[in-house]
């Protein structure tokens, strides 16, 4: 069977749990210049890399995932990010008995 050009590919998209244990909600970001983003990647691999082997995710196409993303006012998808960490500005996170405290 083959696919054709208006077929849409599902995309790999990093999930975060949101309040109950089996509630995932895809992971949002943002860009430099401010504007929240949703996350997707075009294979597996580039999510591993981009995220880690840890990260949990799902596969969506991209209809459902600008409908989700619309849903909490995101409108644009950052396509395979070279990493995905933590928020630029965001406070270093406190280590708990590191040395000089």
């Amino acid at each position: 069977m083959s696919r054709s050009m208006d077929d849409p590919v599902p995309l790999f998209v990093p999930t975060r749990t949101a309040g109950a244990q089996d509630v995932a909600a895809p992971q949002v970001g943002r860009r430099p210049d401010g504007v929240r983003v949703g996350i997707a990647f075009s294979s597996l691999e580039l999510l591993r890399a981009a995220s880690g082997p840890r990260q949990d995710w799902m596969r969506l196409h991209e209809d459902n995932l600008r409908e989700l993303l619309a849903a909490l006012g995101v409108s644009v998808i950052q396509l395979d990010p070279v990493l995905v960490g933590p928020e630029v500005g965001a406070p270093a996170p406190e280590l708990v008995g590191s040395r000089g405290r």
